[in-house]
């Protein structure tokens, strides 16, 4: 039995690309295949737009430069007026408040659903007041811990919902594009390669340094071992001179950022997700996982949700480099222990993280908020 269509509103102010964007678009998607009616507001030249309008989704947009966000509340309040939004959901920090005045001046009763995305601390006007006003839907169980730590308010509207990905999109075997891919950067047939898919902005990126140092240490003991860093930011240069000092020429390289995530992912043999700062769940462990890739990944905020320990990958401490290092020479000298955490991922995301689970579960909490009386009428 299908669901009763709700009228959405999707709001983010960014939508140039990030992690955020990913989940902004997948959910829309999910919740249109469920047969809502999603009108998603962008900022003008946002790089995303196109992809938004691909969806089939209304897509609105305004100005992305104006005091406060005046022009941005101006056509949330327009957009809820004229399509008689039930739910307004906003995914990026500062659009919380915009989002909240804009369903109040609209006088229509619209709720206000939250995504917070991320471990840190909130800021102050948000701890004291924005539970009062919006339910916060947090990505993780991490998440959620600090949320109820911090936020002061009605408990009740804080809710936990896991981020998904569209597993459809991702490979179940390796295709001529992807063998391509590997020969393109020098990985023979039997190379094992390990991979960091991720920004690497100062001071420690993802993890990128310490993935290195765990590279230099396997590298002798494990000669069929290669060592991808995927992405861009800040640190190139000085991971490229620590390429260079610990003698990584020619087996470790740096590789620019591709939208063909499912190719890098595929060509892949192991991803390897060292995280050293916060991390709210991990999407890239998901991806490598609906690609049939095993992972090893630091034991930090929500990244161990992501997977079982022992069945599709490693937990390290985050920053361990010898832990790192021992986890990496286990995969890469067992490949039966790869073949066999890399043939379940795939049967995990779909059950537990698809796009489909997130959009199902966001429109039970939707229509659970409109249920108790505080939103518009059906």
């Amino acid at each position: 039995m299908n669901p009763k269509p709700l009228r959405i509103l999707q709001v983010n102010s960014r939508f140039n690309g990030g992690g955020v964007d990913n989940q902004t678009l997948d959910l829309s998607a999910g919740l249109l295949e469920l047969g809502d009616t999603v009108t998603m507001a962008v900022a003008t030249g946002s790089r995303w737009e196109p992809r938004a309008r691909q969806l089939g989704a209304r897509v609105e947009t305004y100005p992305p430069r104006s005091p406060l966000q005046s022009a941005a509340m101006r056509c949330w309040t327009r957009l809820i007026r004229q399509h008689d939004i039930q739910i307004l959901h906003a995914h990026q920090g500062n659009d919380y408040w915009p989002a909240i005045l804009a369903a109040r001046l609209s006088g229509r009763g619209t709720r206000v659903v939250i995504t917070r995305h991320l471990m840190t601390r909130p800021r102050f006007a948000t701890r004291w007041a924005l539970l009062r006003l919006a339910d916060m839907v947090a990505v993780s169980h991490a998440v959620e811990a600090v949320l109820r730590c911090e936020l002061h308010g009605p408990a009740e509207r804080i809710h936990q919902i896991h981020c998904g990905i569209e597993t459809g999109r991702f490979l179940e075997a390796r295709n001529a594009e992807v063998w391509h891919y590997r020969e393109q950067n020098g990985w023979p047939a039997d190379a094992v390669v390990f991979g960091v898919v991720g920004g690497f902005v100062a001071p420690r990126g993802k993890g990128q340094p310490e993935f290195l140092d765990a590279a230099a240490r396997i590298r002798a003991r494990v000669p069929a071992a290669r060592f991808a860093i995927i992405g861009e930011g800040s640190l190139e240069s000085a991971l490229r001179n620590q390429i260079s000092s610990l003698g990584l020429d020619g087996v470790a390289r740096i590789i620019p950022f591709s939208a063909a995530i499912p190719v890098v992912m595929s060509a892949l043999d192991v991803l390897v997700h060292p995280a050293v700062g916060t991390e709210a769940l991990g999407l890239v462990t998901l991806e490598a996982l609906a690609s049939g890739r095993p992972v090893i990944a630091s034991n930090l905020d929500g990244i161990p949700e992501s997977f079982v320990e022992g069945e599709h990958g490693l937990l390290v401490p985050p920053g361990d480099v010898t832990a790192l290092a021992q986890a990496m020479e286990r995969l890469a000298v067992d490949a039966s222990l790869r073949q066999r955490m890399g043939a379940t991922g795939r049967a995990h995301v779909d059950a537990n993280f698809s796009r489909q689970v997130l959009a199902r579960e966001t429109h039970d909490l939707y229509a659970q908020l409109l249920a108790r009386g505080a939103g518009s009428s059906s």
